[in-house]
């Protein structure tokens, strides 16, 4: 059950025809990796939706129903604005059909061949994935984004930031309808991070090698050590990656980062995604500068 005043699907475009190529501070490493993931949302959104809709009759609790089908209505608006982006690609010459076409093969088998408790497992474990991936660009490592094209900062902190709001939904309905246990919902992140890579890596390559970086080998080192180095934007996920695998857990142990209450609070007085996150970042530009007055002191 959600600690939010409920979740509230929200209806959005975003107008991504003319965003650059090199959107993301004009690094093409850093580009590809959130188009590589953004690539395959579509699926993945459905996949959940069908992992958590399997058990949805089996859950008793009417706020956890209701939350079911605000995360359904999310998610599947998720599909339909990366959808629109997936085009973008395509016309860069990204060959998204086939991208999509591999990632049916795998989804198919998956939902034919391995027990429904498991896939919902996987779903949550997925979930957690992105609500740590939004909760960090919500947070100091909202650099992530902070010289990025505003259109697609816009639509991922959006995306990002229904994440965190539905971060439970297929966690409580794993544990409450389909009878929980450790040891399905550990493994369950184990698998679904060699699917991320196995999905994901091929993918990355095969758009920084359309974009000619594979004969640039600095650019490739520099964004990766961006993202993978020791103080990357992924590698700081790891320890809040990590509080899946304690016994206790539970998503809301995190709470809501504070950029995200300011970002939802924003949202509420006009509806507008950009300015929603235009907010975002002054904020945290503030923050910074209190910060680096309290050092200077």
């Amino acid at each position: 059950m959600s600690v939010l005043s409920g979740i509230k699907p929200r209806k959005t475009t975003f107008d991504v025809k003319d965003v650059p190529i090199f959107w993301n501070d004009g690094d093409p490493v850093l580009t590809r990796f959130f188009d590589a993931l953004s690539v395959h949302f579509p699926d993945g959104e459905r996949f959940f939706i069908d992992s958590v809709r399997n058990y949805q009759d089996k859950v008793t609790d009417p706020t956890l129903r209701q939350d079911i089908r605000d995360f359904i209505r999310q998610e599947g608006q998720h599909g339909i604005v990366h959808d629109t982006y997936n085009d973008v690609m395509a016309a860069q010459g990204i060959n998204v059909d086939k991208i999509i076409k591999n990632m049916k093969v795998v989804l198919g088998i998956t939902q034919k061949r391995l027990p429904k408790k498991f896939q919902l497992a996987l779903t949550a474990a997925f979930e957690h994935f992105t609500a740590t991936l939004g909760e960090a660009m919500m947070t100091g490592d909202a650099d992530m984004f902070r010289n990025s094209d505003p259109v697609m900062r816009a639509l991922f902190m959006w995306h990002g930031v229904e994440e965190v709001e539905h971060k439970a939904v297929a966690f409580d309905v794993y544990e409450k309808a389909a009878g929980g246990g450790y040891f399905t919902r550990a493994s369950a992140l184990i698998a679904g991070t060699v699917m991320v890579h196995v999905f994901v890596a091929p993918v990355f390559w095969h758009m920084l090698k359309r974009d000619g970086m594979n004969k640039r080998p600095m650019v490739l080192l520099r964004g990766l050590n961006r993202l993978y180095g020791p103080r990357g934007m992924m590698t700081k996920m790891i320890p809040a990656y990590l509080h899946w695998f304690k016994p206790g857990f539970h998503p809301w142990d995190s709470g809501i980062p504070e950029n995200v209450a300011i970002w939802l609070a924003e949202y509420e007085k006009h509806q507008d995604p950009m300015e929603a996150s235009r907010v975002v970042f002054e904020a945290a530009d503030e923050e910074r500068k209190v910060e680096s007055g309290a050092v200077a002191a």
